[in-house]
């Protein structure tokens, strides 16, 4: 009796003796038990009362018992509560109809008390059950309102289950709202690509950025997401964001300002070195050749520092996320022979060989040529810088599918385990004794940065005494109509 007392059973008849014989059976059970004659008073108390379980006639006056079990499994509070549809007929159809409607099971008008009994109880402990797990996704629910991170959680069908009030806030989304609508067409709403939305739909852990409009205003988003598991088999995504507007807006303002300082820091250069050039020349007046040697080291001075600047300015244009790349489809063994190159004078001068394997046909890729070209220059040129002499340096390239991936080796000193592990951390160096080159620690954090602006990524296997290898890589396209011209200077970041 203790197991039914508190289990409130909503009988919907438009029989008054068999709702009365009903009441007593269950009563007699220990139910609570609640009668309507009618399928719209049915309906409302339903909703009202929230029973545990609902018999129902099938043949009502008005509303049909399948119309009241089709409403009752659309409204959210009472999709979860067990309906026995209570029918006088046997046909399939109608039973095959009233399971499609919602319907748990068919009992017979004229079912034996205990069998009745019997499938109650069984319904019963289903529902317990079923409350116990909403109680638990209720907890869920309360704790997510109260997380200060913008979290949502989207069901396989993309309706949000579950979001914090930060979620519905940044969106400014009501969350009855929420409930009826799905993911992408929030999103859509909101200004969000479909290319973007697919890449959260498909679980994207990276952060990327995004954009929404909201009363014309622009908001920049932080989003990242990944699929999870709201019980044993319902699949589902659960997608963060971080509203970085302010954070860009500052980073823009500090990369302006860089910029600012970068130019006028490389103006007054420019005057010094040209100045430095004139004087060796000997155009202002003989000089001596400890002069000479004097100016020439101040002349390399002159250019470490303007390197030094260039990729200060560089690094900061690209934290600040303004990789302005101007895609085209690019001749890479075009731009990697040019490379060895403008960088052969310095191979050379320490009897350092460098060998290619380059597909025989010309490998077009989707990315900036300038870019590109600045990427392969820092490799080659730290393949040069951390070499042995009369070492080699092999550069090599291998298509795949959509993707072409191309390493630079070297037989050079090699990166220890403690080095690798900030290799590409801004303003790090290695602190081995061979490592006498000079310099801030931002070039490979530049080509990583590069590289995955391109959509590609980088990674690296070195042993010490025995060299480095880097390999990245970068998307295939077809090749252009018209040439391109690749010999332009590199420029600065767009702001």
């Amino acid at each position: 009796m203790s197991e039914t007392q508190q289990h409130r059973i909503l009988v919907i008849d438009d029989s008054p003796p068999t709702c009365q014989y009903l009441k007593r059976l269950l009563e007699k059970k220990g139910y609570e038990v609640v009668l309507a004659y009618d399928g719209e008073t049915g309906t409302k108390l339903a909703m009202e009362l929230l029973p545990d379980m609902i018999l129902l006639d099938k043949e009502l006056p008005g509303m049909h018992g399948f119309a009241v079990s089709r409403i009752l499994r659309r409204y959210q509070k009472t999709s979860y509560i067990p309906i026995l549809m209570i029918s006088s007929e046997s046909e399939t159809s109608d039973r095959i109809r009233g399971l499609e409607m919602g319907a748990d099971d068919f009992i017979a008008k004229g079912i034996p008390p205990a069998e009745l009994d019997s499938k109650i109880r069984a319904f019963m402990r289903i529902k317990v059950l079923q409350d116990k797990l909403l109680q638990e996704r209720d907890k869920l629910s309360q704790i997510f309102k109260f997380l200060h991170e913008p979290i949502a959680i989207c069901n396989e069908d993309d309706k949000i289950v579950l979001a914090s009030q930060v979620f519905l806030s940044l969106f400014q989304l009501p969350r009855e709202i929420a409930e009826f609508r799905t993911f992408t067409d929030i999103l859509r709403t909101l200004g969000v690509p479909d290319y973007e939305i697919q890449r959260l739909r498909e679980g994207s852990m990276d952060e990327f950025r995004i954009n929404i409009s909201i009363d014309d205003e622009t908001q920049i988003l932080s989003a990242k997401s990944a699929p999870i598991f709201l019980d044993q088999h319902e699949k589902a995504l659960a997608v963060t964001f971080e509203d970085i507007t302010q954070k860009v807006a500052d980073q823009k303002m500090k990369a302006d300002f860089h910029s600012m300082i970068a130019h006028d820091l490389r103006s007054p250069l420019s005057v010094i070195q040209g100045y430095v050039s004139l004087l060796s020349s000997g155009k202002a007046g003989e000089i001596n050749d400890a002069q000479r040697e004097f100016l020439t080291s101040v002349n390399n001075k002159i250019t470490e520092i303007t390197a030094l600047l260039n990729d200060f300015l560089d690094i900061s244009k690209i934290d600040a996320g303004f990789v302005n790349l101007k895609r085209s489809a690019t001749a890479l063994n075009d731009i990697v022979e040019e490379g060895i190159v403008d960088l052969s004078l310095l191979a050379t001068n320490r009897g350092i060989e460098i060998n290619t394997d380059l597909h025989a046909e010309n490998i077009y890729v989707d990315g900036d040529p300038l870019r590109i070209k600045q990427i392969l220059r820092n490799l080659i040129s730290n393949a040069i810088k951390y070499n042995v002499d009369d070492g080699w340096i092999k550069i090599s390239m291998e298509p795949n599918d959509n993707w072409v991936r191309i390493s630079i080796a070297d037989g050079g000193i090699g990166i220890t385990p403690e080095e690798m592990e900030n290799l590409f951390v801004p303003y790090q160096r290695g602190s081995s004794s061979e490592r006498k080159i000079k310099g801030v620690g931002l070039g490979l954090v530049i080509v990583k940065k590069l590289v995955e602006a391109h959509g590609g990524s980088i990674e690296v296997s070195s042993q010490p005494g025995k060299g480095s290898c880097f390999t990245f890589t970068l998307p295939v396209t077809n090749s252009p109509t018209t040439p391109v011209d690749y010999s332009t200077e590199l420029p600065e970041f767009a702001t």
